[in-house]
């Protein structure tokens, strides 16, 4: 019903005069917060908005920031080892995008890739070009992991319109999204300049069981390996007796 209202309020907007209309593009979420517990199998939240100006809607979802090292493995002396990596920094652990039209069809020029737009954008190339192969060898291994996890879609969602103002999209999130803070972002795109632009955050938590473990592990490191062990030597010993006396 929350949500129905939330609909309801921004179709009305469409429907105000222009002159009293506050902003080009209002959107809103289905759902703020997304719980993890030991149940949680994916789940999904729903976009919706409305554009009170013409132009492409695009939805950009990020997840927490994180630093990677891609490592290539090459057998060396028949034994393989790690030789070359590339560091990746501040790359989301979570990407997902969606588009009224494909994005090779929106006129963008550089706004795209100044706001990192679409999975060839979500990397930075490095400044020298002697390194530009290297960098297209490992950013390709590194999305396909991404992609291989469901962390990264390879292709945007679709945008579905109800009388070429009212947006609405899906935000599937997998089984195996990490914690953090997200945010969606709304961009209307006009001849090639950004019109319009809302953020809006998500939260991504655990809760239960998992919660309690995941803060223990994090604020007692120390006490929560002591814990670790001193479970496993105990589950050990009792299959130990359990199995002496069958």
């Amino acid at each position: 019903m929350t949500r129905f209202i939330r609909f309801l309020l921004i179709a009305g907007l469409a429907l105000l005069p222009l002159p009293l209309q506050a902003a080009p593009l209002v959107g809103d979420l289905s759902n703020y917060r997304i719980n993890i517990d030991s149940s949680f199998n994916g789940t999904r939240i729903f976009l919706f908005g409305t554009r009170n100006e013409t132009g492409d809607i695009v939805v950009v979802v990020r997840g927490p920031l994180q630093d990677y090292i891609v490592r290539k493995k090459e057998q060396i002396a028949g034994i393989w080892v790690n030789n070359e990596r590339m560091k990746f920094f501040n790359v989301p652990d979570f990407y997902s995008v969606a588009s009224s039209r494909p994005l090779s069809e929106i006129e963008q020029a550089t706004i795209f890739r100044q706001l990192g737009i679409g999975l060839d954008n979500l990397l930075t190339p490095p400044l020298a070009p002697q390194l530009q192969v290297k960098f297209d060898s490992f950013s390709e291994a590194f999305l396909n992991h991404q992609k291989d996890r469901k962390r990264y879609k390879a292709e945007p969602a679709n945008m579905q319109f109800m009388a070429e103002t009212l947006f609405k999209t899906t935000i599937e999130f997998p089984d195996n999204i990490p914690p953090g803070n997200y945010t969606a972002e709304i961009y209307l795109i006009n001849g090639g300049d950004v019109t319009g632009m809302q953020s809006i955050p998500i939260s991504v938590v655990k809760s239960g069981l998992d919660a309690f473990l995941h803060r223990y592990a994090h604020e007692h490191p120390a006490l929560y390996g002591i814990t670790a062990i001193v479970m496993a030597l105990s589950i050990g010993w009792f299959t130990g007796r359990l199995f002496e006396k069958i």
